[in-house]
């Protein structure tokens, strides 16, 4: 985008597709602050005849800037982890995994801490599982949690970082097949919000937050975006 262009209007979302694109052009946004970078890949051309140059192309018709900030705000002081770990209640909250160098120790990726009491699978399964829909987990029920680690979105190569913790537990969004062989092999339970579910709520958090910080600016989350899977 155009660094000198005003900003009055700010859309968040987990990830930008064509509908929050036109949502944007259509509500008169200037800005969008998308969780999941627009370009995973290089590109050799940006045209109409493919979905990506398409979505490209309308928002700098537009004149639309982008910023994502994705693992930086899922590890920051106030990002998605962190939220995470607020909302399970957690103790002696900390990262899974510090930078070399990195002073204070608050900082690093992920986030890992400790339950008020020891509670076992089942329950923490049970409560939820009310707000979030399609849990799958590997372990036992049965299983007695005290300590958690969290990585928000696709992170299962945070679960040896879990296991050195001395986590009983590793939350993330989502994980290969292996992962979940990985996990049970290591001794250690693991469950997957899904991704969107993982980070979406994140975004609207991030909408509130840059709203109290430029109070000139009108900031929402975007209003099209859904997750992608659905369950019986």
């Amino acid at each position: 985008g155009d660094s000198t262009r005003p900003v009055s209007r700010i859309l968040t979302c987990l990830t930008l597709t064509p509908d929050i694109a036109e949502e944007a052009a259509s509500g008169g946004f200037d800005l969008i602050v998308s969780h999941h970078p627009i370009m995973f890949k290089p590109l050799q051309r940006i045209t109409a005849e493919d979905s990506q140059g398409k979505l490209l192309l309308r928002l700098i018709q537009a004149g639309i800037a982008v910023y994502s900030p994705h693992t930086s705000y899922d590890n920051s002081l106030l990002g998605i982890n962190q939220q995470w770990a607020e909302q399970f209640q957690l103790k002696e909250i900390r990262p899974l995994r510090i930078k070399t160098g990195d002073l204070p120790a608050i900082h690093g990726s992920g986030r890992c801490g400790d339950l008020p009491q020891p509670t076992s699978l089942e329950i923490l399964l049970s409560a939820w599982g009310e707000r979030i829909s399609g849990l799958t987990w590997v372990g036992e029920r049965n299983r007695q949690v005290f300590r958690i680690g969290i990585a928000c979105g696709a992170a299962a190569e945070f679960l040896e970082d879990a296991c050195r913790s001395g986590c009983d537990l590793f939350v993330t969004g989502e994980a290969r097949f292996h992962d979940m062989l990985k996990s049970r092999d290591l001794g250690i339970a693991m469950v997957l919000l899904g991704h969107y579910a993982s980070e979406r709520g994140g975004i609207e958090a991030l909408a509130r937050q840059i709203q109290e910080r430029h109070p000139v600016c009108h900031v929402l989350a975007s209003q099209m975006e859904t997750d992608p899977l659905q369950w019986k």
